[in-house]
């Protein structure tokens, strides 16, 4: 594995293992891996606060709203520290009073948590762990056959298994002729089509469509792609469609792998506006004749509409065909030609905040296959914390039902007030 998908599954674990008692004795064996999981988190949190003056504040924030442990925030820091992120800790009878932060952009964080993962020189269940949830987050596979295609060891499955179904990092569709594993990350709304699927074309063609859609999202859909036809036919897949040149409506499929079920449900809105801008830019990218959009354009076409100071695409005699999804989907208005006498259109960005997301999630689509910014829900946490409201993260269930030492409104806004640097813990 790349040290960016180690640094993406142990962030993946850590928000598994929310779900489980951090009291169980079997924990122990993926401490590292829990360890680089919530500085990924506290990464997240903390970018761009410069300076933390009081850091004992953000250890309460952290603790309540990311399940970073209390205990373990001393340790989090250090591993921080020493991948680069953080510097300048200053401490006091044994607790952490100040630092400033130096967190990258996501593209860099992931690689750097996944190398600090491998100098921690993980356990062997720890390698396995990551080793299944990364697997698994390519397509479902049956559960005899996961040991082999993942690389895992067989003696050790039964147990690695029971700690990745009890933390909800695998679930399980029971078959007469066995069972079939997925990750509860991928968008499906419907997940017990996949046991029709297995049956009626076979496990390994279930494998190789889902990993070609994975490794392409906005994948064409034709007639070679049987599988891949039905699965969007049975409402499995999520393919919005594009007119093409010659008239044709062309879908393209998307397989979204995401941390944060808000997408899947009360902001699916946002997702579906994401896939929108999939489709309409493969459209561009596979039909576009001899004016095609190069692969490595599509993030630049996303990065014009996002930037303030451009935020148009220059006119262009397709552009009212190719993008007319993300136009009935309010992501863009097409204005007049800028040229005079011109009947082309001028897309140009609507600037809204979920526009702006669906945008990243779709860059994001396209670099690495799946969601990375915000995939812990660490942007809805600092909205909710400016706003001094509880946060509940994405995959957080089981532990939400544990009580909690009570606080008041009053002293929680302290807090978090102090955490964000507007005052101290009275």
């Amino acid at each position: 594995m790349e040290r960016f998908d180690e640094g993406l599954r142990c962030q993946d674990v850590h928000a598994g293992l929310r779900n489980v008692d951090p009291n169980s004795g079997g924990l122990t064996k993926l401490a590292d891996t829990q360890l680089i999981g919530m500085a990924g988190s506290l990464a997240a949190l903390i970018r761009g606060q410069e300076v933390i003056d009081d850091a004992q504040a953000l250890r309460a924030v952290a603790a309540e709203q990311l399940d970073v442990n209390q205990y373990a925030f001393d340790q989090v820091l250090d591993a921080l520290a020493e991948i680069g992120f953080v510097e300048g800790l200053q401490r006091s009878s044994g607790k952490t009073t100040r630092f400033t932060e130096n967190v990258p952009y996501y593209d860099d964080l992931y690689a750097r948590l996944g190398a600090a993962w491998r100098d921690r020189r993980p356990s062997e269940l720890e390698e396995q762990m990551v080793l299944l949830v990364d697997h698994l987050s390519d397509a479902p596979t049956p559960a005899d056959e996961l040991a082999s295609e993942a690389g895992l060891d067989t003696a050790a499955l039964p147990d690695l298994l029971a700690v990745g179904e009890s933390a909800e990092l695998v679930k399980r569709i029971q078959l007469p002729d066995g069972d079939v594993l997925y990750s509860p990350f991928f968008g499906f709304e419907n997940p017990e089509v996949i046991a029709e699927l297995v049956r009626d074309h076979g496990p390994d063609q279930l494998a190789e469509a889902f990993a070609a859609v994975r490794g392409e999202q906005g994948l064409p859909i034709g007639d070679a792609q049987p599988l891949l036809q039905d699965a969007i036919g049975r409402g499995l897949l999520l393919a919005p469609a594009v007119e093409r040149p010659d008239g044709t409506l062309q879908p393209f499929a998307s397989l979204p792998y995401t941390l944060d079920r808000e997408l899947l449900r009360g902001r699916k809105p946002v997702l579906e506006k994401a896939l929108a801008v999939l489709a309409c830019l493969r459209c561009g990218q596979h039909f576009g004749g001899a004016t095609s959009l190069p692969a490595a354009a599509l993030v630049d076409v996303i990065d014009k509409l996002l930037d303030p100071n451009r935020g148009f695409l220059r006119p262009h005699g397709s552009h009212a065909r190719q993008y007319r999804l993300m136009h009935s989907a309010g992501l863009l208005a097409f204005d007049a030609d800028l040229l005079p006498g011109g009947n082309w259109v001028t897309p140009r960005f609507i600037d809204t905040e979920d526009n702006r997301e669906a945008l990243k999630i779709a860059r994001d689509l396209i670099t690495h296959g799946e969601q990375l910014s915000g995939r812990v829900g660490d942007e809805d946490a600092r909205k909710a914390l400016a706003l001094g409201q509880p946060f509940t993260a994405p995959m957080q269930t089981m532990n939400r039902t544990r009580a909690k030492a009570p606080v008041s409104v009053k002293q929680w806004q302290s807090v978090i007030d102090s955490a964000l640097g507007r005052g101290r813990v009275r």
